[in-house]
């Protein structure tokens, strides 16, 4: 197949708003991704991999990388794969292989590919605009053609080699682009002829006047009412937003079109991408990843990665995600959690001297280590997503301790992961990439909605799950007795039937933030809240009203602190595990605390268990029991298995 024109590119668009919904395709890929117990590194050692192995741990992810990372070192010991133009040097791709092999020999591969411009690249085509460095410019190249026809036909090389010679090990690929391989754009909207014709083409396709030209950085970061845009007086720009992230998305689903062409869904295809809960301020509107309805939808794709998020991952912090995961999984996708936690063993610095970004929030001793990287598992094992330890550059899992715990963890795994599906919520977040467009990208308020308002959400006792708002027709809310909308600022009459039907009823408490609504049918009007909440604008505090069927309640600051989100959740029916401000986890079979202080704590449990049995330490805590106490040490992660009564 020819590789589209840019023109052809676009016409396929027409009539398609910003997140494509039109183009959304639900089924997903005939390659199905196990919940992989696994293990990464850049620059994987012999002997790591061996103990590793030594571990049952059979699945590896290895990145033969032709580019250099964020700080400044290649990412691969080995030497480039793209080497020129049309020159491949696969010698190095198959060393690579062999290296695990060697130590692993049951090694099932997660392939990444690198589709960053290598230096020669960018060299050899960087007079022309559009051809930057993919790394930090991936806005600014995504639409050029030759880049799009260069990169499709190494990825195609590299695959056609990899499924002749390895596929028996293969487990899936991974594509790799943008800023530290993530897909992250960080051009902040600037142009290139290449994004230009994109962006011309775009409005085209959405029957929007031609804007002829990008619109100036003036024009474009230019809010009206406050940290808001106006959906009239701000159009050009908010258009241009979501094309920004629309080209990041388009750009992905090229290329994952073109590994189905060569694989056909043998093995699952994965990306990192939709970091909506963890981009905030100076990110999340300009980095690209707002078009992540559209992509987890894409039939090409079958399973997302990400780190545990950066903010509260410190020992006695929640953690939790960066993207919608139960939007995942209603999509029947995969979900690799990637445990980059900094230990007390690792290396802070690279050959360069520059420091490895996170060691502040690192885990200071052996002892912590062990109980965060119990907390990354506990949560990995709870939500039913898949995890991998990442070795970074070496010398993350040292020590028998830590090792020994790794052991232990796999064997849980292999033990409970099979009955581990997602969380035991009753409360829900719906998350809306579409009212962050209208939202300044730089306002200081920006990480309050989402960014932050996870370390509540971990410490009130309560188990929850994420959605986008996107999901609504085809969510069962049903079992959700507490609606958390924290950035609901966009609402227009299909919405609000929706919310009417699916979270407005049937007894729920339902929380709007900040300003609910507050654009509505294409006009900003503060009136619009009272008409959506049924609660005036000018209240300064949480204010809640009774209303037909359901409790609207109104929180005019936006993240809310565990104390208040646990009040609103036992009021509403939830069941509270926990009074502890402490991090908590459960699903139907399972249930895990986190604490730094350590001390007496007490859990009730929704129904009565024959036993209860802490899985870390083997001791029987309860039998009988819907109420148990347990002494936690300072630090630790506690993980029972709640053996259900029929």
């Amino acid at each position: 197949m020819k590789t589209r024109t840019l023109l052809a590119l676009m016409l396929t668009c027409a009539g398609l708003d910003w997140q494509g919904r039109a183009l959304a395709e639900s089924p997903p890929g005939r390659a199905k991704p196990a919940r992989w117990f696994a293990f990464r590194s850049f620059r994987p050692q012999p002997e790591t991999l061996r103990r590793f192995a030594a571990m049952g741990v059979e699945t590896v992810c290895f990145f033969p990388a032709s580019t250099d990372c964020s700080l400044g070192v290649p990412y691969s010991a080995f030497p480039p794969i793209w080497i020129g133009p049309g020159r491949y040097d696969f010698a190095s791709l198959d060393k690579q292989v062999e290296q695990i092999r060697q130590a692993n020999p049951k090694a099932k591969l997660l392939c990444m590919i690198d589709l960053n411009t290598p230096h020669w690249w960018v060299r050899l085509h960087g007079r022309r605009s559009g051809c930057c460095d993919t790394f930090y410019q991936q806005g600014r190249t995504a639409a050029t053609d030759v880049w799009r026809k260069e990169t499709r036909e190494y990825l195609r090389a590299f695959l056609g080699h990899m499924e002749k010679r390895h596929a028996p090990s293969v487990a899936g690929y991974i594509l790799a682009c943008g800023a530290t391989t993530e897909w992250q754009d960080c051009s902040h909207g600037e142009e290139s002829a290449s994004r230009r014709a994109a962006w011309r083409a775009w409005m085209k396709a959405n029957q929007r006047p031609d804007p002829v030209d990008i619109p100036p950085a003036s024009l474009r970061e230019r809010t009206t009412h406050g940290i808001f845009r106006d959906p009239v007086k701000d159009r050009l720009a908010l258009d241009y937003w979501r094309f920004n992230s629309w080209l990041t998305g388009d750009a992905i689903l090229f290329f994952a079109g073109a590994v189905q062409e060569v694989i056909d869904h043998r093995v699952p295809i994965g990306i990192f991408y939709g970091y909506v809960l963890e981009h905030a301020r100076g990110r999340l509107l300009y980095e690209g990843h707002l078009d992540f309805d559209r992509v987890f939808r894409s039939k090409d794709l079958d399973f997302f990665l990400a780190p545990g998020p950066y903010f509260d991952r410190q020992i006695g912090g929640g953690s939790g995600f960066m993207t919608c995961t139960g939007s995942l999984r209603l999509y029947g996708k995969g979900c690799i959690r990637e445990i980059d936690h900094r230990t007390h063993t690792s290396r802070s610095t690279v050959e360069l001297g520059v420091s490895v970004p996170g060691h502040r929030d690192g885990f200071p001793d052996e002892k912590a280590t062990i109980a965060g990287l119990r907390r990354e598992f506990s949560l990995s094992l709870i939500e039913g997503t898949s995890l991998w330890w990442f070795d970074m550059f070496g010398g993350w899992y040292e020590g028998q301790a830590v090792i020994s715990a790794i052991e232990q963890m796999r064997t849980l795994w292999q033990q409970h992961a099979p009955r581990s599906t997602g969380p035991a919520a009753e409360v829900a977040v719906l998350v809306d990439a579409e009212s962050m467009v209208y939202v300044d990208g730089m306002a200081s308020i920006l990480p309050e909605f989402l960014y932050r308002q996870r370390a509540g959400l971990a410490r009130m006792g309560a188990p929850y799950e994420v959605f986008s708002v996107a999901d609504l027709a085809t969510l069962d809310l049903s079992k959700h007795k507490l609606i958390l909308l924290p950035n609901l600022f966009v609402v227009d009459a299909a919405k609000r039937d929706l919310l009417r039907k699916k979270v407005c009823r049937g007894d729920k408490t339902v929380v709007w933030v900040y300003a609910p609504g507050v654009i509505a049918d294409g006009v900003y009007d503060r009136a619009n809240i009272e008409k959506l909440t049924g609660i005036r604008p000018d209240v300064t505090e949480l204010t809640e009203r009774k209303m037909d069927g359901w409790t609207s309640v109104f929180a005019p600051k936006p993240n809310l602190p565990s104390t208040t989100l646990r009040k609103l959740a036992r009021d509403a029916g939830v069941h509270i595990y926990s009074d502890a401000p402490e991090p908590l986890y459960a699903n139907e079979h399972l249930l895990a605390a986190h604490s730094l202080k350590g001390g007496k704590r007490t859990f009730e449990l929704p129904r009565r268990c024959r036993r209860i049995t802490e899985l870390f330490t083997h001791r029987v805590v309860a039998e009988n029991a819907t109420r148990f106490s347990d002494s936690l040490a300072a630090p630790s992660t506690v993980l029972y298995a709640l053996d259900v009564a029929e």
